[in-house]
């Protein structure tokens, strides 16, 4: 432990650093937990850092991010803070070192948790202010209208009187014509007035709502500051000697981010020379932008590189309290805070983009996390792989490929057949994997003389190991597989069916050149006692292993075409029961061809069909 040293869990003791100034805040022993104190926004603990993200570990599902800063240095103690640092940091995975190692004591390394903003700030006071002033001018013009309206309906009901008592006044006196007009002029006048100033309040609100909406806005905004929190990591250090510049570096670790790996395989006609090009398809929203950023993706489950490797007693009853999961803790801050930071950071019609984003990427990471821990369990391995340059990933969600390797690979060309499966015949390339660095599971993109001819899935392939490829069908080959029915027959044999089947299968060369392909196809094997495979006949002479595949190296000369033959007999039980094969990947085995029970009982209703 001399090269790096852990903070007092109780006082806030000098700690004396050896020759990599590192403080780990994480890892076999418990963080303390006063170092993780809520601090009023904008404190006063010391100098602010300008740091710029310079280093990126991508895993599975979090991102290992390293912040890099210049400091000027001072004879005595004093502290450094690194601020606005995402919520969701992992608070046990910091660490902060120093640059060169002798230039400092790291004496002490804090993370406080802040907001934006707090509620009595008074820049939101004044937002506050802003909008009530405009609501109260708008409230001030609706009070007028209101006042407005009933003008208008005490003229409307002097009009309805004057209309009503006219023909009773008619009756017992002379009605001038003059007085009459008058009235009505002058109630017409009146209605037209209130008419026009209910217009100009009408126009004066219009002016006023988008002012009020902006001003809502802001409000808003300044509002959702008080939700969404923020970390800073202050530092204390302590110098011996005249003042000096240095390099400080932070390090976290933050949810929302992952890769997966695709890999382009490309080569000519002669399929001779493959070039392998793998590349990260890498995904973030940890709330940074990753900008000229050198990236390194990694396949291990960082929780298991944070200690020492040490074994504990492995218990056969109930289980121990499992440790403390920083990290676990720092998921939930991001899952609670994600859409309060969203909504701050970007525009209305970018946050829906970018939550589809988010929720996108994370069906990828529960992908990748499952593809690393299949390939750590079965073949006890991890893979780290350095990106090419630096590069620029958007705190978005969006997927970015990165080249992460090339490598140029002798090749072995075949041509291979399974007319059962096809009656294609395919090209295949066997590579050795010549390179340092392991291929990962994911997909290959295949490219022959530049054109792309398909998509396939690799599996894990070891420094060494070889791996087989399709590379396009061989449109020279022709293929037949046909039931020759005067040699096939179903009958009865006591209380059991039999069937005798004969395949025909030929193989014919369409080109002007030589030809050679392997050729594969199978017999039934029984593994329980109702079923029996009888009087196996194969033309030219072939042995079936043990899963009954038989295969048969073939050259053909230029046109040439040749003849195979597969008899056999087959006894079973009206209602068949077939075990399932447990070598079978999926239960609908490969290239789309039923396996194992269901395999076998429709292979069977198929030659049934035909031979009735």
């Amino acid at each position: 432990m001399s090269d790096s040293w852990k903070a007092s869990a109780h006082t806030k003791r000098e700690v004396s650093m050896a020759r990599t100034a590192t403080v780990f805040l994480a890892g076999v022993f418990a963080f303390p937990s006063f170092l993780f104190c809520q601090v009023p926004s904008g404190a006063d603990e010391g100098t602010t850092v300008s740091s710029k993200i310079c280093a990126v570990t991508v895993y599975a599902d979090r991102a290992r991010v390293t912040r890099v800063a210049d400091i000027s240095l001072r004879a005595g103690i004093e502290k450094f803070v690194f601020r606005k640092l995402p919520a969701w940091i992992d608070e046990g995975s910091v660490q902060v070192g120093v640059l060169p190692p002798d230039s400092c004591e790291i004496v002490d390394v804090e993370v406080q948790r802040t907001f934006l903003a707090r509620p009595d700030d008074e820049e939101i006071r004044k937002a506050q202010d802003a909008v009530q002033e405009i609501a109260d001018q708008i409230a001030s013009l609706d009070d007028e209208r209101s006042t407005l309206e009933a003008q208008a309906r005490q003229v409307e009901a002097i009009r309805t009187f004057t209309i009503e008592k006219m023909p009773r006044d008619a009756a017992v006196r002379e009605i001038k014509t003059e007085e009459y007009r008058s009235l009505i002029n002058f109630l017409g006048a009146a209605l037209g007035e209130i008419a026009i100033q209910k217009r100009e309040i009408e126009k004066k609100k219009r002016v006023l709502q988008p002012e009020l909406d902006a001003r809502r806005k802001k409000l808003d905004e300044l509002r959702r500051r008080t939700q969404l929190e923020q970390n800073s990591v202050v530092v204390t250090v302590r110098r011996k000697g005249a003042a000096a510049t240095a390099k400080m570096t932070l390090t976290y670790f933050l949810p929302g981010a992952t890769w997966q790996p695709v890999h382009e395989l490309r080569t000519g006609g002669g399929l001779e020379k493959v070039t392998l090009a793998s590349y990260a398809i890498a995904s973030q929203t940890t709330g940074e932008d990753w900008d000229g950023v050198a990236l390194t993706f990694s396949t291990q489950r960082p929780t298991r590189i944070l200690r020492i490797p040490e074994l504990e007693k492995l218990v056969a009853g109930a289980p121990s309290p499992p440790a403390a999961d920083t990290f676990g803790s720092a998921s939930a801050k991001f899952e609670s805070q994600f859409s309060v930071w969203n909504a701050f950071a970007n525009a209305a019609p970018v946050q829906q983009v970018v939550e589809e984003q988010r929720r996108a990427q994370e069906k990828r990471q529960a992908a990748a996390v499952s593809t690393f821990a299949q390939v750590q369990e079965k073949r006890g391995t991890t893979a780290q792989f350095a990106a090419e340059g630096l590069q620029i990933v958007r705190t978005d969600g969006k997927t970015v490929r990165i080249p992460i390797g090339s490598v140029t690979l002798d090749a072995k060309p075949a041509l291979v057949a399974a007319p059962e499966l096809s009656l294609n015949a395919v090209r295949t390339v066997e590579v050795v994997n010549a390179g340092r660095q392991p291929i990962l599971p994911g997909r290959i993109l295949l490219y022959i003389e530049g054109a792309f001819v398909g998509t396939t899935e690799a599996d894990f392939v070891g420094s060494g190991e070889s791996f087989t490829v399709f590379a396009g069908v061989a449109d020279e080959v022709k293929l037949s597989r046909t039931l020759d029915r005067k040699r096939s027959s179903l009958s009865w044999s006591g209380k059991k069916k039999r069937m005798q089947v004969c395949f025909v299968l030929t193989a014919e060369n369409l080109s002007d050149g030589p030809v050679a392909l392997q050729m594969s196809d199978r017999i039934p094997v029984s593994e329980t006692d109702e079923i029996r495979v009888l009087n196996v006949k194969i033309q030219p002479e072939a042995k079936p292993d043990t899963r009954g595949i038989l295969k048969w190296n073939v050259s053909l000369g230029p046109k040439e075409a040749k003849e195979f033959r597969i008899e056999y007999t087959l006894e079973y039980p009206p209602q068949p029961a077939f075990p399932a094969e447990q070598s079978d990947k999926s239960p609908s085995g490969r290239g789309g061809v039923p396996s194992g029970e269901e395999g076998a009982l429709e292979s069977i209703r198929t030659l049934e069909r035909l031979l009735h």
